[in-house]
């Protein structure tokens, strides 16, 4: 049982689930089906995994359009050299076109987003709470 809320874990952080939500969903998960116990050890074997997979590095860079990323390149290429990212390493660009603008660059489980979703999220959490 452990096994599938580690693969679940995983596949939402692939797919590029903020880890916070993430986090948050799992435990949710958890909650609803009396397993908080495996909480911890779920969380345990996740790194373990993540450790093992840390060999292989992959740039992703998710913007909102195929034309933000020719535009934002300066700004993109500037947020990959703080990240780490040496020019040898490929970059993959993806598309989410629920970023509204801006883009998210991350590479060796760490993020640089400067996207409009996440400056207007900040926003309205700001403004309600």
């Amino acid at each position: 049982m452990k096994a599938l809320y580690v693969q679940a874990f995983l596949e939402m952080l692939q797919e590029g689930t903020p880890v916070d939500a993430a986090l948050t969903g799992l435990h949710g998960a958890l909650e609803r089906k009396n397993h908080t116990k495996l909480f911890a050890p779920v969380l345990l074997e996740v790194q373990r995994v993540l450790e093992a997979r840390k060999g292989v590095k992959e740039v992703v860079v998710t913007t909102a359009t195929s034309d933000t990323a020719k535009a934002l390149s300066g700004e993109i290429d500037a947020a990959l050299l703080e990240l780490g990212v040496t020019k040898d390493i490929a970059v993959k660009t993806k598309v989410d076109e629920t970023l509204i603008g801006g883009f998210i660059a991350s590479f060796d489980y760490k993020e640089r987003d400067q996207s409009y979703k996440k400056v207007l999220t900040n926003l309205y959490k700001s403004i309600t709470t």
